[in-house]
């Protein structure tokens, strides 16, 4: 009985152990109104980030658009009512060769950043959250740099729709 017990437990630890994380914080509360425009600014000061920055904007423009949160999301240079702006400050990379040699030693791909919903016409700030986005990890086909990403954008687009006031 003694052995299953800790067998039970330990598959609990190396199963959870393996699954994607996320952290939210909240810095500062806010709702978001329906049918306002957004456009989304990816940027960071980490050098040598350029794809992994154009992925993370492409993904959250594509999972914002059919989560509906915004009547549009417009190109850069466009006028819109909100800014998005997300300032990745953590990004580390795990690629899909790393993951196919190396398997469960090549670590987990992480990205975190601090999201601010910015009024665009008066440049007031209308609430911040750093979120936190750990891909799972342990297996030839998952936890990559590009699940990570993928996961960030759903939790932040989560996030926002939990905002969402009618």
């Amino acid at each position: 009985m003694k052995r299953r017990f800790s067998l039970l437990i330990l598959i609990f630890i190396l199963a959870s152990g393996c699954a994607g994380q996320t952290i939210i914080k909240t810095e500062v509360e806010f709702k978001i109104k329906e049918n306002k425009t957004a456009q989304v600014v990816v940027e960071t000061q980490i050098p040598g980030t350029d794809k992994e920055l154009e992925q993370t904007e492409t993904v959250l423009i594509e999972k914002l658009k059919s989560a509906n949160i915004f009547s549009s999301i417009v190109g850069k240079n466009q006028n819109a009512d909100f800014l998005l702006k997300i300032n990745i400050e953590e990004l580390v990379r795990v690629s899909k060769s790393d993951r196919f040699w190396l398997g469960a030693l090549a670590g987990r791909a992480k990205i975190a950043g601090k999201v601010t919903l910015v009024e665009n016409f008066s440049g007031r700030s209308i609430g911040s959250f750093y979120i936190e986005s750990t891909s799972s990890g342990g297996t030839i086909f998952a936890g990559t740099t590009e699940d990570a990403i993928n996961k960030f954008a759903d939790d932040i687009v989560k996030y926002l729709l939990e905002q969402v006031v009618n």
